[in-house]
């Protein structure tokens, strides 16, 4: 299968590595020459791409949302199209207005570093994948995601993008809440749970901008529910005896949990 890879990142370079270990002809694409450079240095690719055209088997866009809006115009044609976005709805809407047979997708995997020098073979396995139908072949978004080892979600673009508000994009929001509550706190005074609640703020500002901008409303949602939770949380704190605090504590555990 020959595959022209629009993006590699962390994520674009983790899936060429495995894709080429399948013994599939990855040709990536991406903006930034020294990008491009370090994934071809990995042996993520078998070469480099100028823009993105032509004819594949297979068009993925590991960019950030907007660019992968902007790379649905690409002078390129293959019968499967697909993304790997965090928010989904914009996307999948955008190629079906183009008729493209694109498949939404997000692979539920990562890693504290960024760029190809923070990829690795093997990231998607056992990992979750949304996939978000479109007007592209369902069955062979599975099966590649498959290959992977990674494990298919289907649900719709707008469910996605609902739950994704709350466990992805509303802990980037925490994050960024948190290192400012604790700005004033010595740094010998955080322990490991700090520091690993404060790693999401140091994500990309421009890339959580896209991402917020575009599931605005999926966001204040979870916002909202977060903050009603969170009174409720002041108001035990306020007026409950320690035996009906821990139990309050147990019993939203248990919910969570659930």
């Amino acid at each position: 299968m020959r595959v022209a890879l629009a993006g590699v990142g962390m994520i674009g370079t983790s899936l060429a590595l495995d894709l080429r270990a399948m013994g599939h002809q990855v040709m990536g694409y991406d903006p930034d020459p020294e990008h491009l450079r370090a994934a071809t240095a990995s042996g993520a690719l078998d070469g480099a791409l100028p823009e993105l055209t032509g004819r594949w088997d297979l068009i993925l866009l590991a960019a950030p949302p907007r660019a992968c809006l902007e790379l649905l115009a690409a002078d390129c044609e293959a019968p499967l199209w697909m993304d790997v976005a965090s928010v989904k709805e914009p996307i999948v809407a955008a190629a079906g207005a183009r008729s493209l047979p694109l498949v939404g997708g997000h692979p539920l995997a990562g890693s504290a570093g960024s760029g190809p020098l923070a990829a690795r073979a093997g990231l998607f396995r056992g990992r979750g994948f949304a996939l978000c139908p479109g007007g592209g072949p369902l069955s062979d978004a599975v099966e590649l995601v498959e290959s992977l080892g990674a494990h298919p979600i289907v649900l719709s673009a707008d469910e996605h993008d609902r739950w994704v508000a709350g466990s992805s994009h509303l802990l980037y929001l925490l994050s960024c809440a948190l290192a400012t509550t604790l700005a004033d706190t010595p740094g010998e005074l955080l322990g490991p749970a700090a520091y690993e609640w404060l790693r999401l703020a140091t994500s990309p500002p421009l890339l959580y901008q896209e991402i917020l901008a575009m599931n605005r409303e999926a966001v204040a949602e979870a916002l909202d529910s977060l903050v009603a939770e969170a009174r409720l949380l002041l108001t035990d704190l306020d007026f409950a005896e320690p035996q009906e605090l821990a139990t309050a504590m147990r019993e939203r555990w248990e919910q969570g949990a659930g």
